[in-house]
């Protein structure tokens, strides 16, 4: 089967090899391109170092010796999930870290930590949900934002994802985010093509929102919010 990948190209080229293990084919066309905002550490005192994704870290600007080593070893790292733990370890923040599988489940355990005169420096995306930031508010702290990064919607698929729309042979598409759907709907309306035609399989119930706001009887979300999951709902 043929299994549009909406990914930013490096996550796409890993998802199309594990589909290609399952005997599937990749067809990739990113609806987002994630490029750094070229936001640089701030000169002021840091005393938490929060992030939701790796992109965070992957796009943040330091320099070798600033932040210094000190505190890249000793900063405390409040984190969601463990790629995002890698990716903070090899931009070289080896502090203590507080790993959470979700934001639900970190804003806790980063609020009990904050007092009114420390500062949290939360490393974020410019498109991002607002939920860490509005639970800190809730409880009475503010985060400090650095947007290291910016997700640009694609303006048009691949002429691969153009090539196999054109010929009918996507099976089913992959979604990884309520935007990334939206997007990819976008797409679809834009060169005329019917998303009702295709399988759909979103990460979560929040990625599916705009395929179920469409009214699109053909959606699955996977049991867990993971890819394996998502991969087991693909026909053998």
């Amino acid at each position: 089967m043929q299994v549009l990948v909406t990914r930013p190209i490096e996550q796409a080229v890993e998802t199309a090899a594990v589909l290609a293990v399952l005997g599937h084919e990749a067809v990739i066309s990113p609806v987002i391109a994630v490029v750094p905002t070229g936001a640089a550490w701030p000169s002021r005192t840091v005393d938490f170092l929060v992030a939701t994704s790796a992109r965070a870290f992957e796009a943040l600007q330091t320099e070798a010796d600033f932040p210094t080593a000190e505190v890249r070893r000793l900063l405390p790292l409040y984190l969601v999930g463990q790629k995002t733990l890698t990716a903070a370890r090899t931009a070289g923040f080896t502090g203590p870290a507080v790993v959470a599988a979700e934001v639900k489940d970190l804003a806790p355990k980063l609020i009990a930590q904050l007092r009114s005169f420390t500062r949290a420096l939360y490393l974020a995306g410019r498109d991002r949900k607002p939920d860490l930031e509005k639970m800190c508010i809730d409880a009475g702290f503010a985060l400090d934002v650095l947007e290291t990064y910016a997700a640009a919607a694609a303006s048009r698929f691949s002429d691969e994802a153009l090539a196999a729309l054109d010929d009918g042979t996507i099976g089913a598409v992959l979604h990884y985010s309520r935007r990334s759907a939206a997007i990819l709907l976008e797409l679809l309306d834009a060169e005329g093509f019917d998303p009702a035609s295709l399988q759909h399989i979103a990460i979560s119930e929040d990625a599916a929102a705009p395929l179920r706001a469409s009214d699109l009887a053909s959606v699955a979300v996977a049991a867990q919010p993971d890819e394996d999951s998502m991969l087991a709902l693909l026909p053998v």
